[in-house]
């Protein structure tokens, strides 16, 4: 691209473009039946090609059937392969594959496409430019913020590739997480690169679609009929409950989980919602919900008035008011015993399943010293067994050199457990030649177990550390 903002010349490529053909881009927004969407498009592309004049490219396909690799590679994201993908060199693919169809239009689908700015947006204008494009549609599906940052914590908690670990509220202050929740700004920036495109806005409410299906929804905006879309399965990529996303962030922060065993857990979850459910409907409180959709209130007033044609419809009924009432009357023990409860459960599934067993469990250690009449103490070791998910505690304590013995003890999750003392430690007998117990002053206990609290370490009764473990 040159200071103009247009390509020059690519070495090395075939010098034909795709004048005449129409593009359509559908660019989200995540978790509104995208990924249902996709497969279809994908799975019926040959179908799309011969009797619609549609191309639904394989080229920028990554693991599912959306096309994240155009929006990645204009951000410089690599997929899954980790390979460097050049935005030029993807759209001369794509104009070999369109060369193969002759299509009248090309649809690429990705959802990742809400996360471009107006530099990326720019610089994807470039590229269509270049190549002889037309883009013709922008179609986005949106749904009301509170309920879409709901969705949108769920699947980044869900997801192997996240894995998210932090609490819901410090999700709602994550800034590109508000930039896409901003839809008039972020449709503005679409609609000032690309003038001349139709922007068709849906909003994404299965009451509002055909049959309650969203493929179908789709398909008539591109102004076709394909009867077996009526049969396709909907839920594509569906979410855990709200109780299951709270464990699940729980296993998130405390096991280095492999891709494999992740989505295992989150199979068992799944599992449990359908046949326990989940009394937590809700991440936000009543007040909370209120407050976060009042950040958008004069975005969606726009929104609305320009695209609609009608007053702003994102606010809540009365009946989910009456709703999020009786949510909020849930008492915080209620919710953290059904948490705790759950967890149980997921944590014997995986010690069932091996999961326990074959994962290398490094458990996240913090350690507070309290004052000491020792002359020394450190914890320098905390291992997990392998075998059966407890842990081994090691270190050093060093009587001042007039005391003869101590008794250490250690309070984990089953009780007062006794801590070995006197072992070896002959490097530290070298650095402390000045007290002749440091060359045995090694402690060690096996077989500790974590609970909800720290573990607590006590020299001769005086509670001397407080280990705090998050696996």
């Amino acid at each position: 691209m040159d200071k103009s903002g247009k390509w020059q010349n690519i070495p090395g490529m075939i010098d034909k473009k795709l004048t005449g053909i129409k593009l359509i881009l559908h660019i989200g927004i995540h978790k509104t039946g995208t990924t249902s969407i996709q497969n279809f498009l994908y799975n019926k592309r040959e179908i799309l090609a011969s009797d619609y004049h549609i191309l639904y490219p394989r080229t920028g396909v990554s693991a599912g059937c959306g096309h994240p690799i155009y929006p990645w590679s204009i951000r410089g994201i690599k997929p899954p392969s980790g390979e460097d993908v050049d935005i030029k060199h993807l759209f001369q693919s794509l104009l070999n594959e369109a060369m193969l169809y002759k299509p009248e239009c090309v649809l690429l689908s990705s959802e990742e496409f809400d996360g471009l700015r107006k530099p990326d947006i720019l610089k994807l204008k470039g590229v269509i430019d270049y190549f002889g494009l037309k883009l013709e549609k922008i179609i986005c599906y949106i749904r009301r913020q509170d309920l879409a940052i709901d969705s949108f914590y769920r699947e980044v908690v869900k997801n192997p590739r996240s894995r998210y670990k932090d609490t819901f509220k410090k999700y709602t202050i994550k800034n590109w997480v508000i930039d896409v929740l901003d839809y008039y700004s972020m449709l503005s920036q679409w609609k000032k690169a690309f003038p001349e495109a139709e922007i068709i806005l849906r909003i994404y409410d299965r009451k509002l679609f055909p049959d309650g299906n969203v493929i179908l929804d789709f398909l008539s905006v591109l102004g076709i009929e394909m009867p077996e879309a009526r049969e396709y399965k909907i839920e594509a990529n569906p979410s855990l409950s709200h109780l299951s996303t709270l464990v699940m962030r729980r296993i998130n922060k405390e096991y280095g989980l492999s891709r494999e065993d992740h989505v295992k857990v989150v199979n068992y979850l799944f599992q449990l919602d359908k046949k326990e459910g989940s009394p937590i409907k809700t991440f936000f409180t009543l007040q909370e919900r209120i407050e976060f959709l009042e950040r958008f209130r004069e975005s969606n007033e726009k929104l609305f008035r320009e695209y609609f044609g009608t007053e702003n419809q994102f606010v809540l009924s009365p009946e989910e008011i009456e709703f999020y009432k009786e949510q909020d009357k849930i008492p915080k023990e209620v919710i953290e015993k059904a948490v705790k409860e759950r967890y149980r459960k997921v944590f014997e599934f995986m010690k069932a399943n091996g999961i326990l067993a074959k994962e290398k469990l490094f458990p996240r250690v913090s350690i507070n010293y309290l004052p000491t009449d020792l002359d020394f103490f450190r914890i320098d070791v905390v291992n997990a067994n392998l075998l059966n998910g407890r842990l081994i505690i090691s270190g050093l304590a060093l009587p001042k050199a007039d005391v003869e013995n101590l008794k250490l003890t250690i309070r984990d999750a089953e009780g007062m457990k006794e801590v070995q003392w006197g072992l070896p430690s002959p490097f530290f007998g070298e650095q402390r030649k000045d007290n002749p117990i440091a060359k045995n002053a090694r402690f060690r206990v096996g077989n500790v177990i974590v609970g909800d609290g720290p573990l607590e370490v006590f020299v001769n009764g005086k509670k001397t550390a407080e280990i705090n473990i998050t696996k």
